[in-house]
């Protein structure tokens, strides 16, 4: 009798997950309506509860930059990197934004310079707005948002066991701990099928240029068999020898495609750009981080922009967060800090100063790049480097660098899932298969949904509701165990 509960509570996750998942894809219009209501509900109940969140977010990461709190090692005194430093940035670098990167690295600033927000948000010209805006979406908040999640985990996982959302909260019953991870494992879910289908949406587009066909139905099918053959590879290869490696490619192509665009276009004037544009965001961050508009179509923007954005960090948080901890183990809390939100935002500063700014030169020159929105975004990159020497090349490239992320992401993002379905324990390959299965097939039936992106965001969202409430207890967590001065329990 032991035994058929305790294999009923491990597979409870399985089918719960596996009746939603084949629930969506057999009605997708319905479960996307139902997504969007949740979503936009949300954001006008708690728009100030997500920005002011994650403003406290960063300013709780500034304050374990400093002693006492900084020189802590995770894992205790005795505990040793598992990663090198290139290596454990790579991989959490790829884990928390690195096909969102290409996708948008050229398309938001031309996006918000031709559509600047209503109203006067920041000071500055368009272009300077549209850079500040940018940086403000993608990198301190963003990257603190997963810092918090990730450090609380961390702190709290003995050495031998599995780094789970619910680690901080040891005196909790198990059954809500359980319940805690499994929240966090829809919530996963969510987050991964939003991204995976972004990611899909900038592939078809890329196949499109590329063999000059226009993407449809049968090239985002291709692609996603495509995708996950090579997740189920990568996941047979272990932690070490599939993510690892292919995170380290991920940022080696980008870094090539990065100086591929600096070196052949106009230098001078991008790295001018790059100056500019974190100045304008320093500038701009201390209103940004605090002040919302009176209700109207200058609130409606940022509920439908920042805010939206800083609630899809929320969604990867369980993702991210188990993923940095578990890779992070033997590094000090100043050094986690410093490698998981400030370089990530000097990273996140040069790329979108560099493709950005390329993009609008283009477009100030009199080309038209054919980025105007939201649906227009993913032919952004390609259609750049369109109007740089080796086009043809450099497409391909980005095409492979999108795959790759996204094989990456898929591939992490399975083996957080089988750790929380699990309640810890190494998940094995069949398990992780599995859960590659069905990121697939939610991801096909949201973007072939009548919505296809606007469902992907709606998808964010709603997975991160119950999470911001999860990261505000999280980020008490790490206060309580440093006003503690020890741990509640040993590492």
């Amino acid at each position: 009798m032991h035994r058929r509960g305790s294999a009923a509570r491990r597979w409870a996750p399985h089918l719960a997950v596996g009746v939603v998942a084949f629930g969506f894809v057999l009605a997708p219009g319905e479960g996307a309506a139902v997504l969007q209501a949740a979503a936009r509900w949300f954001l006008r109940r708690f728009d100030w509860l997500t920005l002011w969140g994650a403003t406290a977010c960063l300013l709780l990461c500034a304050l374990m930059l400093l002693p006492p709190w900084g020189g802590r090692r995770i894992g205790g005194a005795d505990a040793r990197p598992e990663f090198r430093t290139l290596t454990w940035l790579s991989m959490l670098f790829a884990a928390g934004m690195g096909a969102g990167l290409v996708f948008w690295g050229a398309a938001e600033p031309l996006i918000h310079a031709g559509s600047p927000p209503p109203g006067s948000v920041i000071g500055g010209n368009p272009t300077a707005q549209a850079h500040a805006l940018t940086q403000f979406h993608w990198s301190l908040h963003a990257w603190a948002i997963y810092a918090v999640a990730a450090l609380a985990v961390a702190l709290a996982t003995k050495a031998g066991e599995a780094p789970l959302p619910s680690a901080p909260f040891e005196a909790a019953p198990r059954r809500a701990r359980r319940l805690l991870d499994w929240t966090a494992l829809v919530a996963v879910l969510f987050g991964l099928v939003a991204s995976l289908g972004q990611g899909l949406f900038q592939m078809s587009a890329g196949a499109g240029f590329i063999l000059g066909t226009p993407p449809g139905r049968a090239t985002q099918l291709v692609l996603l068999l495509v995708l996950l053959a090579a997740y189920g590879t990568s996941a047979a290869s272990g932690l070490r020898r599939g993510i690892a490696v292919l995170s380290l490619v991920n940022v080696a192509l980008a870094l090539l495609l990065l100086v591929f665009v600096l070196a052949t276009g106009p230098t001078a004037t991008l790295l001018e750009t790059v100056g500019k544009a974190g100045r304008a965001y320093v500038e701009a961050l201390p209103e940004l981080s605090v002040r919302l508009r009176p209700e109207g179509a200058g609130r409606a923007w940022t509920r439908e922009w920042s805010l939206t954005y800083f609630l899809w960090w929320v969604a990867w948080t369980p993702f991210v967060g188990v993923f940095v901890a578990r890779i992070s183990r033997g590094r000090t809390v100043r050094a986690f800090v410093t490698g998981v939100v400030l370089v990530p935002a000097l990273a996140t500063l040069l790329w979108f100063g560099v493709f950005g700014g390329a993009a609008l030169e283009v477009q100030a020159s009199g080309a038209e790049l054919g980025v105007a929105d939201f649906s227009t975004a993913p032919r952004a990159t390609y259609a750049l480097l369109g109007h740089y020497p080796l086009a043809a090349l450099t497409q391909a490239v980005t095409l492979l660098l999108v795959f790759l992320f996204l094989v990456t992401s898929a591939d992490s993002g399975a083996y957080v899932l089988g750790l929380l379905s699990r309640g810890g324990g190494e998940p094995p390959i069949a398990e992780r298969l599995y859960w590659g299965v069905v990121l697939a097939a939610m991801t096909g039936a949201a973007i072939w949904s009548a919505g296809g992106q606007a469902v992907t965001r709606a998808m964010a969202v709603t997975g991160a509701i119950p999470l911001v409430f999860l990261l505000g207890a999280q980020a008490v967590t790490i206060v309580r165990r440093k006003e503690k001065g020890t741990p509640k329990r040993p590492f």
